[in-house]
């Protein structure tokens, strides 16, 4: 079982309203449960870790609990701060809003660069231990833009060494760590792009060590999704949430706010005076 099976789990008990105790008491049970199956070596880490209980419908996220988005500008300054050999494995993040395991994860069988370019996003890989995706949302195929397109065919063309191998992949050609990337990669393009604190602020600042990190990806997809239109249901499937439901919990904040104006229903209703019909 992965972190993402517990969420799917409590996801599900709380769609069909179980309460928040009747949830959590459970998750103490599995965390007791998986804990000492990994002291017996049965398993490698408890998947219950740092799983939270899902908001009851109608929850509203507090300002500092919602997912901060990168802005383009931002975006645009972080990237430039990335080494160019790490560059497109960001952007990609960016387009595609895999998780980290699934991106660390991905195969070239699963890049399909012919007329409709598109990921295929059916495993994970989460601290060496790839697995397949199980739930029906996790399988997803996510359209690739032409120009990503592009490049990741130059990278197949220049880096490819099998169907089975990683599409980003280490030095040596092994999947990704995605703690060591977070520290020699991400944490100081952050640092010089002015949006984290170098690290020996870190322990004399207040407010927390920062808040990019690879969901920020994930979170900044989301926003330019919604920014160019697409609806609550395609954001989900992209994404790969469960249900539209917590797509729409969670991201409800970077939706236009208020009823904007009214013109539009002159065409859409076509309602004509009767004096004015021919």
């Amino acid at each position: 079982m992965e972190p993402a099976d517990v969420r799917e789990l409590f996801g599900g008990l709380r769609e069909g309203r179980a309460t928040t105790s009747t949830i959590r008491k459970l998750r103490v049970a599995l965390s007791a449960l998986f804990a000492t199956a990994v002291e017996d070596n049965i398993l490698r880490s408890n998947p219950v870790q740092g799983v939270r209980i899902p908001r009851a419908a109608g929850d509203e996220l507090e300002d500092d609990a919602r997912p901060k988005t990168l802005t383009r500008a931002e975006l645009g300054v972080l990237l430039d701060e990335l080494p160019a050999q790490w560059r497109l494995f960001f952007e990609f993040l960016a387009h595609t809003g895999l998780r980290i395991s699934e991106a660390v994860g991905l195969t070239w069988e699963h890049i399909d660069l012919g007329a409709r370019p598109r990921v295929l996003v059916r495993e994970q890989s989460y601290k060496g231990e790839r697995r397949r995706l199980k739930s029906r949302q996790g399988r997803r195929d996510i359209p690739l833009s032409a120009g990503m397109a592009a490049r990741l065919t130059e990278l197949r063309r220049d880096a490819y060494k099998g169907e089975r191998a990683p599409v980003f992949a280490s030095a040596s050609g092994t999947e990704l760590h995605p703690s060591n990337v977070m520290r020699r990669v991400l944490k100081p393009a952050g640092v010089g792009a002015g949006l984290l604190r170098p690290a020996d602020e870190w322990k004399k600042a207040t407010e927390p060590e920062s808040w990019v990190g690879f969901h920020s990806f994930r979170h900044t997809c989301a926003s330019l999704l919604f920014e160019a239109g697409k609806n609550v249901k395609q954001v989900q499937e992209w994404l790969g949430h469960a249900d539209p439901d917590f797509t729409l919990r969670t991201y409800v904040h970077l939706m236009d706010e208020g009823l904007g104006n009214a013109d539009f229903l002159d065409d859409a209703v076509a309602v004509a005076a009767p004096w004015v019909r021919s």
